[in-house]
């Protein structure tokens, strides 16, 4: 499974697959916090982060 990390529209997006799902996270928040919420959510999953 692979996990795409982006900014958009002043929210953290995580985008799995074909599916979008809006993170609890502002953009203003670090990504690292981001990072660890994927991979608690999607243990095992592939994490590609983009600006």
């Amino acid at each position: 499974m692979k996990i795409v990390i982006r900014k958009l529209n002043g929210l953290w997006h995580l985008i799995v697959g074909a599916s979008q799902i809006r993170t609890p996270f502002l953009e203003t928040q670090d990504r690292a916090l981001v990072v660890t919420y994927a991979r608690r959510a999607y243990p095992g999953a592939k994490i590609f982060q983009r600006d």
